[in-house]
């Protein structure tokens, strides 16, 4: 009698040029995961050469963990890496690629999609953010024909993908993600405001300095309008300030995991002021923890967070007002927010979620005999 003897398929994950702080802090929470997963090997990392990342050490020692050196400004190689260098990816093995684009190498190849700016935008963009996001949708066009598969957070950013590039259709897989690591294990759970009845709003918007952050709302806004506001906290530096003229709004620099619990547990809600993401993680861990939510009136908000938010228009200073007055008037009533049913379809832990992506990275492998 001839036993037969499972193999665990070997995969290749690629993230050369994942070095933002969202980006960064996800993929944290994600390749222990995928490495832990008991159904493949990881054979091989390719790790960027700046940010967090850069210093990841494999849990395996039989996984080769390399960075991939530039020696060029970050956008010439990038083209190159995913065009006329992208050679040296090649490989029979399921290449897992975490950082946007498509490569042009042989071989079976998945991409985890998590930026926005990949979609084709409303209206043409100008200067120097412009010229690199069309570079970008360039790549993803000229490479998309190699992928076999596609992996997006919601299905928000699944249509929006498969409207800008309609030869995608059928090939993009929807996995939403939980809350980074540290938020999942510390076990913070809010119940109530902490602050007395009466006082005006303590926020907080933890988000890096992009443009489509809309921090620049913020310059719009007058200082005498009655804003009930007594402290908005910013993850920018103070050079970066946009507002100077509000005293209330705070730029604290970047937050540790630590410090970022310690204001989830105090402040009153979470005010977000971007107008495009692929999924908004801020928003997910206010719901986990169990913040109030002020957001934009957009469909990658409304699909996360339904009717519990407080909802404004992310180009109009008195919607934001009126959203602010309205969510200081609700918590004088002795009113928060139960977010158990939007929590409800999301992974509960982050090896659920390698497991989901890895069943989409090694679909034909895992049928082969």
């Amino acid at each position: 009698m001839t036993v037969a003897i499972s193999r665990r398929p070997p995969v290749r994950l690629h993230l050369t040029n994942v070095a933002g702080a969202g980006a960064s802090q996800l993929l944290q929470s994600l390749l222990p995961a995928l490495e832990r997963d008991p159904g493949v090997v990881v054979e091989r990392i390719e790790l960027p050469d700046r940010g967090k990342l850069a210093d990841y050490r494999s849990s395996s020692p039989t996984t080769v963990a390399e960075v991939y050196r530039r020696r060029l400004p970050n956008a010439l190689s990038r083209m190159l890496e995913c065009t006329w260098l992208a050679g040296r990816f090649d490989g029979e093995s399921p290449l897992l690629v975490l950082g946007d684009l498509p490569l042009r190498c042989r071989g079976p190849q998945t991409v985890f999609v998590q930026t926005p700016n990949l979609l084709k935008p409303a209206r043409a963009r100008f200067g120097a953010d412009g010229i690199k996001y069309w570079i970008s949708r360039t790549l993803f066009r000229l490479g998309m024909d190699r992928v076999r598969a596609f992996i997006v957070q919601t299905d928000v950013m699944r249509d929006a993908l498969e409207r800008s590039y309609p030869g995608v259709a059928g090939r993009v897989h929807v996995i939403a993600q939980p809350v980074p690591t540290w938020l999942l294990h510390s076990g913070l759970k809010r119940h109530a405001r902490v602050r007395a009845p009466g006082q005006a709003l303590d926020l907080i918007y933890p988000a890096a300095g992009y443009p489509h952050k809309n921090h620049a709302l913020l310059s719009r806004l007058e200082a005498g309008a009655g804003w009930p506001v007594e402290q908005l906290v910013l993850t920018l530096d103070a050079a970066a300030h946009p507002a100077p003229g509000l005293s209330w709004v705070q730029c604290r620099g970047f937050l540790s995991p630590q410090a970022m619990i310690a204001a989830y547990s105090q402040v009153d809600a979470l005010l977000f002021l971007s107008k495009d993401e692929s999924y908004g993680f801020p928003l997910v861990e206010a719901m986990f923890v169990g913040l109030p939510i002020v957001c934009p009136d957009l469909p990658y908000a409304r699909t996360l967070c339904g009717d519990h938010a407080f909802y404004f228009d992310p180009d109009q200073p008195e919607s934001l007002r009126q959203a602010l007055l309205a969510l200081q008037s609700r918590l004088e009533q002795g009113w928060w927010p139960d977010w158990r049913d939007r929590l409800a379809g999301m992974p509960p832990d982050w090896e659920t979620v390698a497991r989901r992506m890895l069943a989409v990275t090694c679909a034909e492998e895992a049928a082969k005999p």
